[in-house]
């Protein structure tokens, strides 16, 4: 398990999004992985969450940054990337799983839909083939306020939600997993302006921009498998800084600390004429 320096004075937890989100659940579960107990403190956007944690050192954030079938999510590489100090601390997949929830206990009584438009769209094929061919739609402009109307409804209208949601309405979970794509997952991060220490298995992050030269990504490629450090992940992404350049991302094993990473660093450095460290961190 990772291990943060200053771990025991995070004292808020910030995320994304209105109760019952899936950043809310992914809070959760880093909240249990990691035994913290501190004020949780929800936030409309990425930039709120991360300018916050960026001022207050005894913070964290967590925060989606790729969904596997929207890609990754720019708002977060975006803000991270124009941050001085917040880095990436720990980093998990889970499961974008949407359930039908009612106060009723028997699907078969279901005759009401209240949900957002983006979540019926994910949940197009449930709907069609799963509940009543007349049934009645309430449209909202996200969970949360459906889970708010459900309570000005008869006990035959249902909403889609999270388990989490189910959690904090005290509504029943008639189905489960009733997305389109049942394979869809969001990756999600834990972000700070503190350090961590290394450990057997972590991931580093950096964004680069390259030199505008010959064979600069091959050697860029070069200096870490000269040191048999494995690149994990590559993905690059328009750049905000300057027109007609992009900042290219890079995950490889191992931790900013250990010194053949450092030479690595410096090395890639001489190639490159923007470079921001994201973190070193554990995947959990």
């Amino acid at each position: 398990m990772a291990n943060f320096v200053d771990k025991d004075k995070i004292k808020t937890i910030a995320y994304l999004g209105k109760a019952g989100s899936f950043t809310e659940m992914a809070k959760d579960y880093f909240c249990e992985k990691y035994g913290l107990n501190a004020y949780q403190m929800p936030f409309r956007t990425i930039k709120e969450i991360i300018d916050y944690v960026e001022d207050d050192k005894d913070s964290v954030g967590i925060i989606p940054v790729e969904n596997a079938k929207e890609g990754i999510i720019r708002e977060t590489n975006d803000n991270l990337i124009n941050s001085s100090n917040v880095k990436i601390l720990s980093e998990t997949i889970l499961p974008a799983n949407n359930c039908l929830l009612s106060k009723n206990s028997e699907i078969y009584n279901i005759t009401g839909l209240i949900a957002p438009a983006p979540a019926m769209a994910r949940c197009r094929q449930y709907i069609k083939n799963e509940l009543p061919m007349h049934l009645n739609i309430v449209h909202t402009t996200d969970t949360e306020e459906s889970a708010r109307l459900l309570n000005s409804y008869n006990l035959t209208y249902a909403i889609i939600g999270t388990e989490k949601t189910a959690e904090i309405y005290n509504l029943n979970i008639l189905n489960s997993n009733i997305n389109d794509d049942k394979d869809n997952q969001t990756k999600f991060i834990m972000v700070g302006n503190m350090e961590t220490e290394p450990t057997e298995h972590t991931t580093s992050s950096i964004a680069i921009a390259l030199r505008d030269a010959p064979g600069v990504l091959f050697k860029i490629i070069k200096e870490f498998a000269d040191r048999k450090i494995n690149i994990t992940y590559i993905h690059t992404t328009p750049s905000k800084m300057e027109k007609d350049e992009y900042i290219l991302f890079i995950d490889f094993d191992g931790h900013i600390k250990e010194p053949h990473i450092e030479e690595a660093i410096e090395h890639v450095k001489q190639h490159i004429k923007y470079f921001r460290f994201m973190g070193s961190y554990e995947r959990i």
